[in-house]
């Protein structure tokens, strides 16, 4: 019998590791749901039946975080945990009983209905962490719905069977309800590295890839494949050498990537001594185990957006009781919180802002705090209230302008006067700090540091608008470079203005998540690097191999550069020679993929 032909599949590098399995279909089809229109004498029935199917699947989930261990880590635990709090949302549940009430139809459309409705919120977000989030309100809404209907609400895998498990999607407690003993692998058609799919598979440390689109057509359960988590590629019927030259190549990298776990205990010092703070970007507070366990010094920046997802703004208790969560995970440890950064293509809908032609540089961030007043000074109350709990460090977004810092101070007075008045205490030595992300900043960057406690450098936003680049425009996002020599120089402005004055700064945005700039970064006295997850262990070998001497003759020698093309490949080369295993002069080696 003639062999299958190899074919390949190029999906998203989402958690790294190689393995080799006869593939495990859990394919779901998509549902109908039925619409039917109800009396009023059956509209209680349909209450109940839909109050019956979310106590069932809360019970579900609360099962499968029971059944977690806690080898698998806490990350799995504390996103069935997120999952349970959506579900125990009154924005899904009032909303679905609304419908049921106003339109008089049956549960199971009222449901789907108002999961329709909290997904246009994600959908019109462009920051790839929260169109990953509106798949988990998918998630719960599906296993609410499989409830209502009947329908099996788990991955059901074949007795007796060990293999690479390809879904279109799984949800993160399929996830984290998979025998790690009989998965060697996820493969899924859909999804990306910020999914909590995504971050479970890497917790339980099962290469995975991601958004493989039209793997389900090609694929029948007991074929063989490859999944290479590293480069993000799926091998279907892949030869007998194919299969060597990854098992030989995953003994090699996993080997390599224990050895960096091993560090995690260590100081972050180069070999010449340099201190350097390392944290983590963190999303949600149930993602704070998961930032310790990479091995974070302290939280770099928290982002508040996903409190506010919800149709109304979230209480000042609330928003306590989440910042009091961190506090309370990372003992000693310092957490920067940024307040509320949404605006542009951010929209909610308790903010009736009217639609701009330009929302990059339209009324967001403190623009719109500052605008809404009440909402801020709620958050800043939170903020101050949860201080006495730990080590905070509040950071304002996208200031451009003195007027700006000195509204959001005031607010700031303002919001510890209101509590002084209740006798509520806080931490009156909380540090504030301000993000650099928009040109003007950088460039008065001597007038703002003397005004705030730190600085915080938001990549992202800085190189969009010093290049006017879009990065999600296809057709110019090769002009986004963070090594472009305007950027640089803009930086060196920031930390050494600085240093003059004697406050830290930090860098938050994606540069200082990616190793191949970290010698860059050194070289110009940046104080802290604030990263995902996964990079930090990376992070942390990189730097304690490093030499900050070296690091400074290399960034004096691509300052002196006019062409930023030649400043990559002066970045690329170097890092080459002092770290072949990790790069080579064409960019990251593949132990870094899957970063």
């Amino acid at each position: 019998m003639a062999r299958l032909r190899t074919k390949i599949f190029k999906g998203i590098d989402a958690s790294p590791g190689i393995c080799v399995g006869r593939v495990l279909l859990t394919d779901r089809r998509r549902y109908h749901v039925p619409k039917t229109h109800v009396s009023d004498d059956q509209i209680p029935g349909e209450l109940e039946r839909f109050r019956e199917a979310l106590e069932q699947s809360i019970a579900e989930l609360e099962a499968i975080r029971g059944k977690l261990s806690t080898k698998k880590g806490r990350e799995p635990k504390a996103i069935i945990e997120a999952h349970l709090l959506i579900m125990q949302d009154e924005m899904l549940i009032a909303g679905t009983e609304k419908t049921i009430h106003s339109e008089a139809v049956n549960a199971e459309w009222a449901l789907q209905k108002n999961v329709n409705q909290i997904r246009k919120i994600f959908d019109a977000v462009e920051d790839d962490y929260f169109k990953e989030r509106r798949s988990d309100v998918e998630f719960v809404g599906r296993r609410i719905m499989n409830n209502l209907m009947g329908h099996e609400t788990s991955v059901k895998l074949p007795e007796h069977s060990i293999g690479v498990v390809v879904a279109r999607d799984l949800s993160p407690a399929d996830t984290a309800g998979l025998n790690r003993d009989r998965v060697a692998g996820i493969v899924t058609e859909v999804g990306g590295k910020a999914s909590h799919t995504s971050i479970v598979a890497r917790s339980l440390k099962l290469p995975a890839v991601v958004g493989v689109e039209g793997i389900l057509s090609r694929v029948g359960s007991g074929d063989r494949v490859i999944v290479d988590g590293y480069r993000g590629e799926v091998f279907l019927h892949p030869s007998e050498r194919a299969v060597r030259e990854a098992l030989d190549r995953s003994r090699g990298l996993r080997d390599r990537t224990a050895e960096l776990m091993a560090e995690l205990d260590k100081p972050v010092v180069t070999l010449d001594n340099h201190r350097v703070m390392l944290s983590a970007n963190v999303e949600m507070v149930e993602e704070v185990p998961a930032a310790l366990n990479y091995g974070a010094e302290g939280v770099g920046l928290f982002r508040t957006e996903f409190l506010f997802m919800g149709r109304r703004p979230p209480s000042e208790g609330f928003q306590r009781s989440c910042y009091k969560k961190i506090f309370k995970q990372v003992g000693d440890r310092p957490v920067t919180i940024r307040t509320l950064d949404i605006g542009g293509d951010k929209r909610h809908p308790f903010l009736r802002a009217e639609p701009e032609a330009n929302p990059a540089l339209g009324l967001r961030s403190i623009r719109l705090s500052l605008r809404s007043r009440p909402i801020f000074l709620t958050q800043l109350r939170a903020l101050l209230r949860a201080s006495v709990e730990g080590r905070l460090r509040i950071l304002f977004p996208m200031i451009s302008c003195l007027r700006e810092l000195k509204d959001a101070r005031e607010a700031l007075k303002e919001a510890k006067a209101q509590l002084e008045a209740k006798g509520q205490a806080y931490d009156k030595k909380v540090e504030v700090g301000m993000m650099i992300e928009v040109p003007a900043a950088a460039l008065m960057s001597d007038v703002f540091a003397k005004e705030v406690d730190f600085f915080s450098i938001g990549t992202n936003d800085l190189i969009q608008y010093t290049l006017a680049v879009d990065r999600q425009n296809e057709q110019v996002a090769y002009l986004f470079n963070p090594l472009h020599v305007s950027i640089l120089r803009l930086i060196k402005r920031v930390i050494d203005n600085a240093h003059k004055v004697g406050i830290p700064v930090a860098m938050c945005g994606e540069m200082a998540g990616d190793p191949l700039y970290l010698h860059v970064l050194l070289g110009l006295g940046l104080d802290e690097v604030s990263m995902n997850l996964p990079a930090l262990p990376y992070a942390r070998h990189l730097i304690r191999a490093s030499r900050l001497k070296e690091a400074r003759r290399m960034t004096r020698e691509v300052l002196q550069m006019d062409d930023s093309e030649d400043i990559g490949r002066t970045v690329r080369r170097h890092m080459a020679e002092k770290f072949p295993d990790f790069f080579t002069s064409k960019g990251p080696a593949e132990i870094l993929g899957g970063l």
